[in-house]
């Protein structure tokens, strides 16, 4: 063990960096970041695979009807240029999709792509009733149902403008045929928008509270474990999206036993929370943070040096022996440090390694410090 003055001075010395204090923080298990809904490759997949039937069936429709069904600015085969660019388009973002499931700005991008092409197809169309403008809606939708109500409201946005713009260009073609029946579709369209993000709204909102009680500690607000190894299976199987480089800790509370039976059980609880809340208020919205067991917490810190996890690690150590002294409660709490890749092949190998380290320095020494794990031979040694 090393002097644990020093190192708290050493700590205090080092910078942060963009690690950050997010005092009461809890989280939102309907995002894993970005303030949207991630969807795994087989929802993608089945997305992609609906583009590409419309894809078909705008060359279908517009290949059937031949030179007629363009309109003279263009023709039969920009038509068809466009349409297969945009076929190949969807392929690229399907491959690209089942290599790296979770990134955001592809599946805006393919969203904005979407009206693209519905706008150019509805410009291109003789047509005035245009099929173009129920792509809109499914987009509206589809992006709505599947992301939430911010993704809701730019893919109105988007249509509504894009919408706007077709009946600009094509103004005296849209006057010529101005009768009731048009009117009575723009008042349905609109109740249909207005009626959907309602209905949105609502299936947000039940999504969301039955995400809590499924994936939320009812008493710290943390994670619990079966949605952080949901979350984690997620980030460690495409670390490079989130920096390369993951720092797992693992802290155990030293005397909690005693605590609960000195005090009793919901002076225990109290501990608990004070101790949440603590490590919560050094940990930044991109990082993991779960209770993992009764009175184990883990922590999972993407972007994130070991000297960096060593920081925080130190920081939380401090706060929690802190509020024990003021509280006048006897415990302590040993934290174990790991990293991924290079410890282990998934987390709980790294979780093993560092339980491990844990343990034989508290038979060794009782615990109370900063234990990492030996990368060349995964012994454990301690560090504070």
């Amino acid at each position: 063990m090393r002097n644990e003055g020093n190192d708290n001075r050493q700590g205090n010395d080092r910078r942060v960096g963009d690690r950050r204090r997010n005092g009461g923080r809890r989280f939102d298990l309907a995002v894993l970041r970005g303030g949207q809904r991630l969807l795994s490759w087989e929802d993608q997949r089945s997305q992609y695979w609906t583009r590409l039937l419309f894809c078909g069936l705008a060359l279908m429709y517009f290949n059937f009807g031949g030179e007629a069904q363009v309109r003279p600015w263009t023709s039969l085969a920009v038509v068809t240029v466009v349409m297969s660019i945009y076929a190949i388009e969807i392929l690229f973002f399907m491959w690209h999709a089942r290599r790296h499931p979770h990134v955001l700005w592809r599946q805006r991008l393919t969203m904005w792509v979407d009206i693209a092409a519905a706008t150019f197809a509805a410009l291109a169309d003789a047509t005035l009733s245009t099929p173009g403008f129920l792509v809109f809606l499914m987009v509206i939708l589809g992006n709505g149902m599947r992301y939430g109500l911010k993704r809701f409201g730019e893919a109105v946005v988007g249509c509504l403008g894009a919408s706007i713009l077709i009946v600009w260009l094509r103004l005296p073609d849209y006057l010529g045929i101005f009768s009731v029946s048009a009117i009575f579709f723009l008042v349905f369209f609109a109740i249909i928008v207005l009626y959907s993000y309602s209905l949105t709204a609502k299936i947000e909102g039940a999504r969301a509270k039955l995400a809590h009680e499924r994936n939320i500690d009812a008493l710290t607000g943390m994670l619990n474990r079966r949605a952080l190894n949901e979350r984690a299976m997620q980030l460690l199987q495409s670390p490079e999206a989130y920096g390369g480089e993951v720092v797992v800790l693992f802290a155990d509370l030293d005397g909690f036993k005693n605590v609960n039976d000195t005090h009793g059980h919901h002076v225990g609880d109290r501990v608990l929370v004070a101790v949440a809340e603590r490590i919560l208020e050094n940990v930044r919205d991109l990082d993991l943070v779960a209770r993992y067991g009764g009175d184990e917490f883990l922590l999972i810190l993407p972007q994130t040096s070991p000297e960096g996890g060593e920081v925080v690690a130190q920081r939380i150590r401090r706060e929690i022996i802190d509020w024990a002294q003021a509280n006048r409660i006897d415990f302590n709490v040993s934290i174990g440090l790991g990293r991924y890749p290079g410890q282990g092949a998934d987390l709980e190998s790294v979780i093993a390694s560092v339980d491990k380290a844990m343990y034989r320095s508290k038979q060794k020494h009782g615990g109370c410090g900063i234990l990492h794990v030996d990368e060349s031979a995964l012994q454990p040694k301690a560090a504070a």
